[in-house]
């Protein structure tokens, strides 16, 4: 590797292994195993002194945007970061990154800025111990909240997910029930009515087309879609909703 490599250049090395399901004989996306191998991977390419090691922790087995898409991609990722990887393929991937969806990469947000969060730590000087603070409030009936200092810190200190429900009880029953995902839903739906992004050209829509059509036709040869799931598929490019719903 040293002779192929020049001095000074800039060179990222990528973790891409998975082991196989012995059962099923499909790589076993987001299995601990492959978390151990990233580790090992990233602590080596750390010894090594290469600083971009880069790690794919979004390829999942799970079909769905569901609880094993959600373990199998966040123990690897903070697995990964642990480790002194600093780059991480995570958002939006479903079955071994077959399928994308917005849902799930806003989801995923949530997840790398909890791990981004942990990394940062806990700043500790006298600013944050704040022991005047605390000898003036003194024991309970004491209390921070109104102190400027708690509104300074807890902005800085307190990571907010933004689709997480953090409601108490009988307001989560109050406000329909909803999950992480059904407010990751809604976030998408407000992302695309408000967002403004350049259009692309007449061309690139025909090329984007042209390649997904390719990617169609691939799959369904391979036998990976059936002939039913596809007359479904290309009823559902007909939506007004296509292709988020």
């Amino acid at each position: 590797m040293a002779q192929l490599i020049k001095p000074g250049a800039e060179v990222q090395l990528e973790h891409f292994v998975f082991p196989l399901n012995m059962r099923s004989g499909m790589p076993a996306f987001g299995a601990i195993e492959c978390s151990i191998h990233i580790a090992m991977f990233c602590q080596y390419m750390v010894k090594l002194g290469i600083r971009s090691a880069c790690a794919n922790v979004g390829s999942v087995s799970s079909k769905r945007i569901d609880f094993q898409s959600g373990y199998e991609r966040a123990i690897p990722a903070v697995i990964a970061a642990l480790s002194g990887c600093n780059s991480i393929h995570l958002f939006g991937a479903i079955f071994g990154e077959r399928t994308f969806h917005p849902v799930q990469a806003i989801l995923d947000d949530d997840v790398s800025g909890m791990i981004g969060r942990f990394l940062e730590g806990a700043e500790i000087n006298e600013e944050t111990l704040a022991l005047d603070l605390i000898d003036e409030v003194g024991p309970i009936p004491g209390y921070y909240l109104d102190k400027a200092h708690t509104r300074k810190w807890w902005k800085k200190e307190h990571f907010m997910p933004k689709v997480a429900d953090h409601l108490s009880l009988p307001e989560w029953a109050q406000n329909e029930k909803k999950s992480a995902i059904d407010y990751a839903r809604q976030r998408m739906e407000e992302i695309l009515a408000t967002h403004k992004p350049m259009p692309l050209t007449p061309k690139q829509e025909e090329d984007v087309e042209r390649i997904l059509e390719e990617a169609r036709q691939y799959y369904q040869k391979k036998e990976l879609i059936s002939e039913e799931e596809m007359v479904k598929y290309r009823k559902s490019m007909k939506s007004s909703g296509y292709p988020y719903q």
